[in-house]
Protein backbone atom coordinates (compact mmCIF):
# COMPACT_ATOMS: atom_id res chain seq x y z
CA UNK A 1 0.00 0.00 0.00
CA UNK A 2 1.22 3.70 -0.83
CA UNK A 3 -0.47 6.52 0.11
CA UNK A 4 -0.24 10.56 -0.30
CA UNK A 5 -2.21 12.63 2.65
CA UNK A 6 -2.73 15.92 2.99
CA UNK A 7 -3.75 17.36 6.53
CA UNK A 8 -4.87 21.33 7.18
CA UNK A 9 -4.35 22.54 10.76
CA UNK A 10 -7.30 24.01 11.94
CA UNK A 11 -5.84 25.41 15.39
CA UNK A 12 -2.63 26.95 13.26
CA UNK A 13 -1.66 28.29 9.42
CA UNK A 14 -0.34 25.09 8.96
CA UNK A 15 -0.80 21.89 6.03
CA UNK A 16 1.17 18.67 5.95
CA UNK A 17 2.32 16.14 3.69
CA UNK A 18 2.28 12.80 4.36
CA UNK A 19 3.12 9.66 2.68
CA UNK A 20 2.92 5.85 3.45
CA UNK A 21 3.75 2.85 2.39
CA UNK A 22 3.60 -0.58 3.56
CA UNK A 23 6.46 -2.64 2.03
CA UNK A 24 6.83 -6.60 3.21
CA UNK A 25 9.15 -6.10 6.26
CA UNK A 26 8.26 -2.95 7.40
CA UNK A 27 6.30 0.76 7.45
CA UNK A 28 8.13 4.16 6.14
CA UNK A 29 6.27 7.22 6.48
CA UNK A 30 7.67 10.50 5.55
CA UNK A 31 6.01 13.95 6.36
CA UNK A 32 6.44 17.42 5.42
CA UNK A 33 4.67 20.58 8.22
CA UNK A 34 4.80 24.04 7.12
CA UNK A 35 3.49 26.90 8.94
CA UNK A 36 3.31 29.88 10.78
CA UNK A 37 3.10 29.15 14.52
CA UNK A 38 3.44 33.41 16.76
CA UNK A 39 3.44 35.02 13.54
CA UNK A 40 6.76 32.87 12.52
CA UNK A 41 6.73 30.55 9.98
CA UNK A 42 8.21 27.01 10.69
CA UNK A 43 8.75 23.54 9.12
CA UNK A 44 9.42 20.27 9.97
CA UNK A 45 10.25 17.34 7.88
CA UNK A 46 10.25 13.64 9.41
CA UNK A 47 10.33 9.95 8.60
CA UNK A 48 9.21 7.30 10.88
CA UNK A 49 9.79 3.27 10.06
CA UNK A 50 7.78 0.96 11.72
CA UNK A 51 7.75 -2.97 11.90
CA UNK A 52 4.85 -4.90 10.24
CA UNK A 53 2.99 -4.39 13.37
CA UNK A 54 3.32 -1.13 13.36
CA UNK A 55 5.12 -0.46 16.56
CA UNK A 56 8.29 2.38 15.88
CA UNK A 57 11.66 1.51 15.30
CA UNK A 58 13.16 5.12 14.03
CA UNK A 59 12.47 8.73 13.90
CA UNK A 60 14.63 11.27 12.11
CA UNK A 61 12.98 14.37 12.23
CA UNK A 62 13.96 17.81 11.30
CA UNK A 63 12.83 21.23 12.73
CA UNK A 64 13.33 24.77 11.42
CA UNK A 65 12.13 28.01 12.91
CA UNK A 66 13.72 31.75 13.44
CA UNK A 67 16.24 30.59 11.37
CA UNK A 68 17.58 27.50 13.99
CA UNK A 69 17.55 24.36 13.19
CA UNK A 70 18.10 21.59 15.46
CA UNK A 71 17.78 17.63 14.58
CA UNK A 72 15.87 14.25 16.71
CA UNK A 73 17.23 10.81 15.59
CA UNK A 74 15.54 8.40 17.98
CA UNK A 75 16.08 4.00 17.78
CA UNK A 76 13.99 1.92 19.79
CA UNK A 77 15.23 -2.09 19.10
CA UNK A 78 13.51 -5.12 18.99
CA UNK A 79 13.61 -5.16 23.37
CA UNK A 80 12.21 -1.75 23.68
CA UNK A 81 15.10 -0.19 24.37
CA UNK A 82 15.27 3.45 23.28
CA UNK A 83 18.29 5.39 21.82
CA UNK A 84 18.61 9.01 21.30
CA UNK A 85 21.39 9.73 18.60
CA UNK A 86 22.78 6.71 19.94
CA UNK A 87 22.98 7.10 23.79
CA UNK A 88 20.35 4.89 25.54
CA UNK A 89 17.35 6.42 27.66
CA UNK A 90 16.35 4.14 29.78
CA UNK A 91 13.13 6.42 30.93
CA UNK A 92 11.20 5.70 27.38
CA UNK A 93 11.37 1.85 28.00
CA UNK A 94 8.02 1.54 28.38
CA UNK A 95 6.53 3.75 25.45
CA UNK A 96 5.94 2.07 22.12
CA UNK A 97 4.22 4.97 20.23
CA UNK A 98 5.64 8.31 19.81
CA UNK A 99 3.31 11.12 19.16
CA UNK A 100 4.57 14.12 17.39
CA UNK A 101 2.39 17.22 18.49
CA UNK A 102 2.16 18.55 15.09
CA UNK A 103 0.76 15.65 13.06
CA UNK A 104 -1.95 13.55 12.85
CA UNK A 105 -0.40 11.24 11.34
CA UNK A 106 1.23 9.50 14.89
CA UNK A 107 -2.35 8.93 16.50
CA UNK A 108 -2.35 6.31 13.72
CA UNK A 109 0.17 4.27 15.42
CA UNK A 110 -1.66 3.27 18.46
CA UNK A 111 -4.90 2.66 16.42
CA UNK A 112 -3.51 0.16 14.26
CA UNK A 113 -1.15 -1.66 16.24
CA UNK A 114 -4.39 -1.93 18.99
CA UNK A 115 -6.80 -3.21 16.26
CA UNK A 116 -8.87 -2.02 19.53
CA UNK A 117 -12.45 -3.94 20.21
CA UNK A 118 -15.80 -1.32 20.52
CA UNK A 119 -15.85 0.90 23.53
CA UNK A 120 -12.83 -0.98 25.46
CA UNK A 121 -10.42 1.65 26.43
CA UNK A 122 -6.77 0.88 26.48
CA UNK A 123 -3.94 3.40 28.28
CA UNK A 124 -0.65 3.43 26.97
CA UNK A 125 2.94 5.17 27.41
CA UNK A 126 3.54 7.40 24.65
CA UNK A 127 7.18 9.43 24.01
CA UNK A 128 5.43 12.99 23.29
CA UNK A 129 7.43 14.89 21.28
CA UNK A 130 6.69 19.13 21.97
CA UNK A 131 7.89 20.59 18.91
CA UNK A 132 7.84 24.29 19.90
CA UNK A 133 9.06 23.17 23.50
CA UNK A 134 12.22 21.11 22.02
CA UNK A 135 10.63 18.65 24.37
CA UNK A 136 10.62 14.95 24.91
CA UNK A 137 8.67 12.97 27.69
CA UNK A 138 7.24 10.21 28.29
CA UNK A 139 2.95 10.70 28.47
CA UNK A 140 -0.09 8.38 29.40
CA UNK A 141 -2.63 8.20 26.68
CA UNK A 142 -5.39 6.47 26.68
CA UNK A 143 -7.44 5.38 23.15
CA UNK A 144 -11.15 4.22 23.09
CA UNK A 145 -12.88 2.32 20.00
CA UNK A 146 -16.18 4.00 19.87
CA UNK A 147 -17.40 2.96 16.39
CA UNK A 148 -15.90 1.03 13.12
CA UNK A 149 -13.99 4.32 12.11
CA UNK A 150 -14.32 6.89 15.50
CA UNK A 151 -11.93 6.81 18.38
CA UNK A 152 -11.86 8.61 20.87
CA UNK A 153 -8.27 10.30 22.34
CA UNK A 154 -7.26 11.23 26.14
CA UNK A 155 -4.20 12.73 27.48
CA UNK A 156 -4.28 11.38 30.95
CA UNK A 157 -3.57 13.52 33.69
CA UNK A 158 -4.52 16.81 31.00
CA UNK A 159 -7.72 17.78 30.42
CA UNK A 160 -7.53 17.20 27.07
CA UNK A 161 -9.86 14.64 24.82
CA UNK A 162 -10.92 15.00 20.98
CA UNK A 163 -12.51 12.32 18.69
CA UNK A 164 -10.69 11.03 15.99
CA UNK A 165 -12.26 10.14 12.59
CA UNK A 166 -10.53 7.34 10.92
CA UNK A 167 -10.31 5.66 7.07
CA UNK A 168 -10.32 2.20 6.51
CA UNK A 169 -6.22 1.32 6.64
CA UNK A 170 -6.92 3.69 9.82
CA UNK A 171 -5.58 7.31 8.74
CA UNK A 172 -6.82 9.86 10.12
CA UNK A 173 -9.83 11.99 8.37
CA UNK A 174 -10.81 14.41 11.24
CA UNK A 175 -8.97 15.09 14.02
CA UNK A 176 -12.15 17.48 16.30
CA UNK A 177 -11.03 20.86 16.22
CA UNK A 178 -7.24 20.40 15.60
CA UNK A 179 -6.90 18.35 11.80
CA UNK A 180 -8.81 17.85 8.68
CA UNK A 181 -7.87 15.91 5.70
CA UNK A 182 -8.14 17.53 2.30
CA UNK A 183 -6.62 14.76 0.11
CA UNK A 184 -5.68 11.84 0.14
Amino acid sequence: MKKQIIWKALHYQMMEYCNVEITETDIRIDGSIVGFGDDTPFSVTYDIITDRNWEVTALEMAVERSGDCSWISIQRDPDGKWTQSGHARPEWYECTDIDISLTPFTNTLPIRRLDLPLHDPRELQVLYINVFDNEIKPVTQRYTRLAEDKYLYESVGKDFKAEITVDEDGLVLDYAGLFQRISS
